[in-house]
């Protein structure tokens, strides 16, 4: 889905939860309440949704690509170099955290 089409709703409100959600971890507001449903959907309570896996992981490259593309135009960089370097950096700390526990991820790398 291109960024100019509209996302469904679902997506949308799960986008919000996300959001919201990450806020609490950095200390603004507080956490949303979610819970897995009998059917394996989750249940957005702050925005009386439920959500499929699909739906919830659809809305997460939603939120991250719009923070992407706000983090390349503050930086003057292109999406392609944030992209890579966040990648990068995030790769990296899975090599080191597997390192640190001797996982068989470490020896493989």
């Amino acid at each position: 889905m291109s960024p100019s089409q509209p996302r469904p709703r679902a997506e949308r409100r799960a986008g919000a939860q996300l959001v919201a959600g990450a806020g609490a971890e950095l200390g603004c507001g507080e956490a949303p309440e979610v819970r897995v449903l009998p059917d394996g959907r989750l249940w957005l309570a702050d925005v009386g949704a439920a959500v499929s896996a699909v739906e919830l992981y659809r809305a997460a490259r939603g939120v991250l690509a719009a923070g992407l593309d706000a983090m390349a135009r503050v930086s003057g960089q292109s999406v392609e170099e944030v992209t890579f370097g966040w990648l990068v950096s995030l790769q990296m700390d899975d090599l080191l955290a597997a390192l640190d526990q001797g996982t068989p991820e470490a020896d493989a790398a």
